[in-house]
């Protein structure tokens, strides 16, 4: 099931202009210092349109003054005399080209400085914003965890991410859009107000007519990351099942679903095809309609023929910046679902134990004590244990045995601190383990499981697990744990390449590996989970015979094996909560 919250219906029209603001507040969240950034990147870019206006006025009067000889009076700049009154600016054709170069280099060299800040930046964004999220991943309370479904997970950090960067180069171009807006706008009534006055017109039926698509682009976003989702999720569950999609000959069924959702995520994105040329011809219409106008109306507009061809220029050369203006804000429409799951994501609370600063522990000294503890899972109706009290004595071997569902793993879950006890207390030598510090307290633990999580990369990678441990100390590791004889008989040992999770190995050399990896630490406290239950009797009591010989190690089995359990010292029975019982 998807956990993460899920975008808002469409809103109506109105909400059109206040799109704006509700992204910006979002982006506010996810990236620090996001005005000034902003602020530098539009301004730049409105700096560029300034220098385009300038160039274009000066290119209609160069036009003029082309056939001219000697020194060309102000009247001659077709916006000057309007803007400056009776001042007459006298300049020379040279110095009115070099003024129309400058403006273009200037044009060029600002364009190009801003599209390299814009590339630094967002790339900056992208690269924060998934190291944000995979740190949240791994800062999740486990139980938390639980609830995501993994497809979900890679999809936000690795696909979703991209939206915060692409939401933030859709604000700033926003922003130069209208900055240029305006300033072309103010140009156009120095030199032509009844020019201007269309211009506005236009834009108000623009912005009008693309208002329309607002809520087509939020279905089309959030129908998008869905299509998305579906395809990820069921691809990386094909991958994780290969050999039971084998098994059971469900290829052609996989390959018909994941066909249908490919051509779900294929006629989405048309769609938003569709949709964008759809709104650019709305666009180019409205455009050629006011150009179409001024043409005709041209005889009876009381404006200066050289300052209508400029005002006329600009109003075509601002139809791009008024199409964009427009596009940005539907492109954040579009956007809103990804946002959503990010800010989702990043809304959940991290593990309290990460974050607190508690007692550091260097050793087990006497004992592990279950005082009154009970625990229930979220969304149970039942307690997974209930009011359990006993002791594990350091430096002893201890099993915990009984049937199914009497809570064995979850006692382990919760030693590992990774399920708090909902009521009563967890003591580490007479200390809670709640105010112990986390990070030192596993430093003593090291767990192996019946279902061995292992890792794409080499037998000595999925040892070692990415911790500082030597060569000679996984080696050690392997031997106690009875893996060196079959990965001697690999082709390159402990070098060879293991497939996804290792799907090449089999129950038993899963197990094994598993097994040497939580040796490896050398732990003073080592946890099974039924971490046997994969070998054969002789290879698990030879296993269980190498890590006996360790006599200062604490050792707790989880194992449904009498054979096991009766190499313990100590022996925990446990049976299940009776189905009445109630959490208080």
């Amino acid at each position: 099931m998807n956990r993460f919250r899920k975008p808002a219906s469409a809103k109506p029209a109105t909400a059109y202009n206040l799109i704006v603001a509700a992204r910006f507040r979002e982006l506010r969240q996810l990236v620090p210092a996001l005005r000034f950034k902003m602020t530098v990147m539009i301004v730049l870019g409105i700096l560029t349109g300034l220098s385009e206006m300038i160039g274009i006025t000066l290119l209609v009067s160069l036009v003029f003054l082309l056939g001219q000889q000697g020194p060309v009076s102000g009247s001659a700049i077709a916006w000057l005399p309007a803007f400056f009154g009776n001042i007459d600016l006298s300049l020379s054709k040279p110095v009115l080209i070099g003024i129309l170069i400058g403006s273009i280099l200037l044009r060029i060299f600002l364009g190009c400085a801003n599209s390299l800040i814009s590339s630094a930046i967002n790339h900056r964004i992208s690269d924060r914003m998934r190291d944000r999220l995979y740190a949240k991943v791994l800062a999740i309370p486990f139980q938390r965890f639980q609830d995501y479904e993994r497809s979900d997970l890679i999809n936000v950090i690795a696909t979703e991410s991209y939206a915060v960067s692409s939401a933030h180069a859709s604000l700033v171009r926003l922003g130069v859009n209208f900055g240029t807006i305006v300033i072309f706008g103010v140009g156009m009534v120095v030199m032509a107000w009844p020019i201007a006055l269309l211009g506005l017109i236009f834009g108000v039926l623009h912005n009008f007519a693309l208002g329309f698509f607002a809520g087509a682009y939020r279905r089309v976003g959030a129908s998008a990351v869905a299509a998305v989702e579906a395809l990820t999720q069921l691809s990386w569950t094909t991958l994780q099942t290969a050999k039971a999609v084998k098994s059971f000959g469900l290829e052609k069924r996989h390959q018909q679903l994941f066909a249908a959702l490919s051509r779900e995520v294929g006629q989405t994105w048309r769609r938003s095809d569709w949709m964008g040329a759809t709104t650019s011809l709305v666009s180019e219409i409205l455009t050629f309609g006011v150009i179409l106008t001024i043409i005709l109306s041209s005889e009876f507009l009381p404006v200066d023929f050289k300052a209508a061809l400029s005002a006329t220029i600009l109003l075509y050369r601002l139809q791009p910046h008024i199409k964009g203006f427009d596009s940005q804000i539907l492109s954040l429409y579009e956007m809103e679902a990804s946002l959503q799951n990010v800010l989702a994501l990043l809304a959940e609370k991290d593990d309290i134990k990460l974050t607190s600063q508690g007692e550091p522990v260097t050793r087990l000294a006497e004992a592990i004590v279950f005082h009154n503890v009970s625990f229930a899972y979220e969304r149970s109706n039942a307690p997974a244990v209930d009011d359990l009290s006993f002791s594990i004595r350091a430096g002893e071997t201890t099993a915990l045995t009984g049937p199914s569902g009497s809570g064995k793993t979850t006692i382990l879950n919760m030693i590992l601190d990774l399920n708090p006890p909902s009521q009563g207390v967890i003591t580490i030598d007479g200390r809670d383990l709640a105010t112990i510090d986390r990070s030192s307290w596993l430093e003593l633990l090291s767990v192996s499981g019946q279902d061995v999580e292992l890792m794409e990369g080499t037998v000595l990678d999925n040892i070692r697990f990415r911790r500082d441990i030597s060569e000679q100390d996984i080696r050690w590791a392997a031997d106690v744990a009875c893996a060196t004889e079959f990965i001697n008989d690999l082709p390159y040992g402990f070098d060879e390449w293991l497939g996804d999770e290792a799907i090449r190995l089999s129950g038993g050399q899963r197990q094994r590996i598993g097994l040497a990896r939580a040796l490896a630490g050398r732990p003073q406290i080592l946890l099974l989970d039924e971490a046997t239950s994969a070998l054969d009797e002789d290879t698990e009591m030879r296993v269980f015979s190498a890590m006996k010989e360790d006599a200062g190690r604490t050792l707790i089995v989880v194992s449904h094996r009498p054979a096991v359990a009766r190499l313990m010292k100590n022996r925990i029975n446990l049976r299940p909560p009776a189905p009445t019982s109630k959490l208080g």
